[in-house]
């Protein structure tokens, strides 16, 4: 492991956080967002190292990543929704579109709100957890071998990454009720194998495009749950009906992605019925 790639994430999250603009724009949005989670599995990586100090910082970074959620949710609908056709649904189009971006003004205060409350408390814990790891990698604990041990496994990675991949390997045949987590714990691997200059590449580059394709189908099925609440279920069918099966088509799709994932790299064995949709 090369302990500079868990500092970094942490430095960067802290300028963030101190020069975060009132209106941030969507890349902004998404570098928080990233960020937090990308910070939240090296801490739990590094959690029997320090696990008072790793509650700390999470505790710190939470309400930013879940209001920075909340924005980046609508940036990814309305660029998607905008990639409708337009076959003579515009006015429905329009409607849905001005929701989105109601929502997302007011998404918008709430992140900057909590940018306000936890940006001290969070800057302070981030940079506390960054000398906790610069302190690994000098090997300034009292327990060096103790700490290599609870991070590393005989496999040269993480003993998260080798509990992560165990988890996905014995993962039910994927629904649209487990597909999303399975996608979560798909990130959190990826995130850790980053963390090893050795990792095998194209595993990282194949659990990226699952995580992609599952995150694709994800942002469909919350902009249908939306759009089921905001249209009439008469007066804009044909948009709905449009929204429904794009939501189908990505499932599928989502599907093949991660039972091919399971079978290449993971030895996973082929499902056994397909999934529900």
């Amino acid at each position: 492991m090369e302990l500079d790639r868990a500092e970094k994430p942490l430095r960067q999250m802290r300028k963030l956080l101190k020069k975060l603009p009132d209106d941030p724009a969507p890349d902004e949005v998404h570098k928080l967002r990233t960020r937090a989670r990308r910070i939240e599995a090296i801490a739990a990586a590094f959690a029997q190292a320090d696990g008072k100090r790793t509650k700390r910082l999470l505790k710190s970074i939470k309400p930013v990543r879940k209001a920075a959620g909340g924005v980046r949710d609508m940036d990814v609908l309305t660029g998607d929704l905008l990639h409708i056709p337009k076959d003579g649904n515009q006015e429905s189009l329009v409607r849905l579109v001005e929701h989105l971006e109601m929502v997302r003004r007011k998404s918008a205060g709430e992140l900057l709100d909590a940018v306000d409350r936890q940006r001290k408390p969070a800057r302070r814990y981030l940079k506390k957890y960054a000398k906790l790891v610069e302190s690994l990698a000098k090997g300034k604990r009292s327990t060096p071998i103790e700490v290599a041990r609870t991070l590393e496994s005989d496999n040269g990675h993480s003993s998260l990454a080798s509990r992560l991949m165990a988890e996905l390997r014995r993962w039910p045949s994927f629904n649209a009720r487990n597909i999303h987590p399975f996608r979560l714990k798909v990130k959190e691997l990826r995130y850790v194998l980053q963390l090893f200059p050795d990792a095998d590449q194209s595993f990282v580059d194949a659990l990226a495009k699952v995580k992609d394709e599952i995150g694709d189908w994800h942002d469909w099925q919350q902009l249908r749950e939306i759009a089921r609440q905001v249209l009439d279920a008469q007066q804009d069918r044909a948009l709905l009906a449009q929204i429904d099966r794009a939501v189908r088509k990505k499932l599928a799709h989502a599907v093949a992605g991660a039972n091919g994932l399971r079978r290449r790299y993971l030895h996973a064995a082929p499902a056994r019925r397909q999934a529900s949709y």
